[in-house]
């Protein structure tokens, strides 16, 4: 369903139902300006089901899957409705994503990215971790929500981005320069503990050797016997940005 109501400086498209290659729109769209300087203006909610087939459909890789996914968005950016793009965009998203993964896929060199755009292996590089039993072929999770604030394509967490998983959860907070392609953010990881040895790794980046044992005995006691929780800073160009831990424990802020 499209309702066309022409005006003085442009066309508004009211009450929105269509179905576009598998993502459900509905809500109001305009497009008005003069010619040369134009801006499209949208508010509604998008919506489907695994959001793979949506994005083969429109020619990405198919990155993650979900059973079902919707955003709420209310925004604008300069030009036709065709002519929409993150780097663009300006307004608010609200964004949900139910039970699905994140694999990485040939031709997606930025298949992790999904989340925030961090890419576990290259955290399992610099640390020298093995997540192969929380990851797998993939990072499955839960539950993917989060509400950004953009500004000509630099978007700020206005809630945090969220992955609940069935073994770890990841928190991100901080900016996302989509214009620029750079990031700056703190993330919060909470993973499973088999042992101390699991957040000393985490902690110094690599095996623990030394007094680090000793220190994280004396840092945890009884408090912690299942998960930890370690914020890292990640900043820089999302290719390939520096991922640095930053402390323990504590919500980002």
């Amino acid at each position: 369903i499209l309702k066309v109501r022409p005006g003085s400086n442009g066309v508004a498209f009211n009450d929105l139902d269509l179905d576009l290659r598998g993502l459900h729109v509905n809500g109001s769209l305009r497009w008005d300006g003069s010619p040369g300087n134009t801006r499209s203006t949208y508010q509604g909610r998008i919506e489907g089901k695994n959001l793979a087939d949506v994005l083969k459909a429109w020619n990405f890789a198919p990155s993650a899957t979900s059973e079902r996914f919707r955003m709420d968005i209310n925004g604008q950016w300069p030009g036709s409705p065709a002519y929409m793009a993150l780097k663009r965009f300006s307004g608010s998203m609200d964004a949900s994503l139910r039970k699905g993964q994140f694999v990485e896929v040939e031709g997606s060199a930025q298949a992790l990215r999904v989340f925030g755009l961090l890419n576990f292996n290259a955290i399992n590089r610099r640390l020298r971790l093995d997540f192969s039993d929380i990851l797998g072929k993939g990072l499955s999770y839960d539950r993917v929500k989060g509400v950004l604030s953009a500004t000509d394509g630099v978007y700020v967490t206005r809630e945090p981005l969220k992955l609940e998983g069935p073994s770890s959860n990841l928190e991100l907070n901080g900016t996302l320069d989509l214009a620029h392609d750079r990031i700056d953010a703190k993330l919060l990881v909470t993973l499973p503990l088999t042992n101390n040895l699991t957040l000393a790794a985490l902690i110094v980046g690599g095996p623990a050797v030394g007094g680090a044992v000793f220190v994280v005995d004396k840092l945890l006691g009884d408090r912690v016997s299942r998960f930890a929780s370690v914020q890292y800073s990640v900043k820089g160009p999302w290719q390939d940005p520096k991922i640095s831990f930053d402390k323990p424990f504590e919500k980002p802020r």
